[in-house]
């Protein structure tokens, strides 16, 4: 049963002075789900579903610091698995499921579920 008061996630930015300050929540549904199903936990028409697909990874092991993050992970430039290996990376199709983002202390109500 969803229960929004029960977010997968705390979502937080970083601070001038160096602490977090708590920004909005993530909640997340199974990579199977349809979109009849992510629907009835958040409705489509509000909220944008999304998945972290295509995406390449440093071998497990890599410091973090000597990584270039530009082309790596989530936000990273490499997004097929010939590009990933010629990299040395570790290529996956998807990764976890379905998250939508909500952010409900923004005042444009359009940012309130961006990503």
């Amino acid at each position: 049963m969803f229960d929004p008061a029960e977010p997968t996630s705390l979502l937080y930015k970083r601070t001038p002075d160096g602490g977090y300050e708590l920004v909005g929540a993530m909640y997340t549904a199974p990579k199977r789900w349809s979109e009849d199903k992510l629907d009835s936990r958040v409705p489509v028409g509000i909220a944008r579903w999304q998945k972290h697909i295509d995406i390449c990874l440093p071998v497990k092991g890599t410091d973090p610091k000597g990584v270039d993050w530009k082309s790596f992970g989530p936000g990273g430039s490499i997004a097929t698995k010939a590009a990933c290996d010629q990299a040395g990376g570790v290529f996956h199709p998807a990764l976890f499921g379905w998250m939508v983002h909500v952010y409900p202390w923004e005042e444009d109500q359009r940012q309130v579920w961006a990503h």
